[in-house]
């Protein structure tokens, strides 16, 4: 198959690079820059180099999206921005799809997979315990969580409309918490962030982590899965590991923060409290913390990757362990303890 592919420099994007050259597809990658696509080639194997070209330009820009999709097979598309204002997140991930989805539609590309998140749920009335799967309805409320969240359900919205209208081929794969090598292991998952202290929200809750390498292959799937239009798949590791596991490694390995633990019981009352504050104070003080956000981050849930073994045919080949090993100074220590 000839794919073309956005984001292919990104942390994601260079994986599925890797891999779907090494399944022996030819790709045609945007790149904003020819030097970024020079950097991007000289980390390929020289054995797989001959198989990508390398196209400099703008994804906001319908005629060079066209020239993207021209030819191509399929498309995946991996690029979006993960911080930013939500005009920032907006213009730089959301606004692009748009262009790159007509695009799509206008050449004829026999598949389109896009990369969201699994982030876009609604988590709010499921019970502590349930499963999340595809089944989860979409966040109706991201604006209440964060700008990210906002951006990609946003993203998503697009594609459907389009799957539903005009007949795009749409795949969606909806990773986790991506993590690996130029990654960190302790997320917002865990907890928030302050300096060099953790504020740590309740620990025995599994975080729905996916090594990068996995997620890459459920993509490279995704594409070449035939009969799976118009479904969505989420992308979690098998053996997730719980907010304290995380700790552990992160304070063990990586740097010796503080933790200031809020047991699970006390995060939802917790939230209603910084809400009401925020409410009280006449917008003195932002709320960064409500029972809304709470619930989507931290609420004590089941992860189901079973759609994406069942109809993509997908494994995590590498195990929570290994892929420990390979992200953290000292994985080697890592496995060893982590096995006794």
């Amino acid at each position: 198959m000839k794919i073309a592919i956005t984001g292919g420099t990104g942390f994601l994007g260079a994986r599925v690079v890797a891999e779907l050259l090494a399944r022996n597809h030819r790709l045609r990658c945007a790149v904003r820059s020819a030097d970024k696509g020079a950097a991007l080639v000289e980390r390929l194997s020289p054995a797989v180099r001959g198989g990508i070209e390398i196209l400099p330009g703008n994804l906001d820009q319908p005629k060079f999206c066209c020239e993207l999709a021209d030819d191509c097979d399929a498309i995946a598309h991996v690029a979006a921005p993960l911080i930013g204002s939500p005009s920032a997140l907006f213009a730089g991930g959301v606004l692009p799809t748009r262009v790159l989805v007509n695009a799509a539609i206008e050449v004829g590309v026999r598949r389109f997979v896009l990369v969201s998140s699994l982030g876009v749920y609604g988590t709010q009335h499921l019970d502590a315990g349930a499963i999340l799967d595809e089944g989860c309805p979409i966040d109706r409320y991201p604006h209440r969580r964060d700008p990210y969240t906002y951006s990609k359900v946003a993203q998503e919205q697009i594609c459907w409309e389009a799957h539903n209208e005009r007949r795009l081929p749409l795949v969606v794969v909806r990773p986790g918490v991506l993590f690996g090598p130029g990654r960190p292991l302790l997320t917002a998952r865990v907890g928030l962030m302050f300096g060099n202290v953790l504020i740590q929200m309740g620990g025995r809750q599994q975080v729905p982590y996916c090594f990068v390498d996995n997620c890459a292959q459920a993509v490279a799937n995704a594409v070449e899965t035939l009969g799976v239009e118009g479904m969505s798949f989420n992308v979690v590791d098998d053996d997730l590991p719980s907010g304290n596991d995380i700790w552990r490694l992160h304070r063990t390995f990586v740097t010796p923060a503080r933790r200031f633990k809020i047991p699970g019981c006390a995060v939802g009352p917790l939230a209603a409290v910084c809400e009401w504050v925020s409410m009280r104070s006449d917008g003195m003080f932002p709320p960064a913390l409500t029972p809304y956000k709470a619930s989507a981050l931290w609420k004590r849930l089941q992860f189901s990757n079973a759609l994406a073994k069942r109809r993509l045919g997908w494994e995590p080949t590498v195990t929570f362990e290994e892929a420990v090993r390979r992200t953290v100074p000292g994985g080697d220590v890592v496995q060893r303890r982590m096995e006794h």
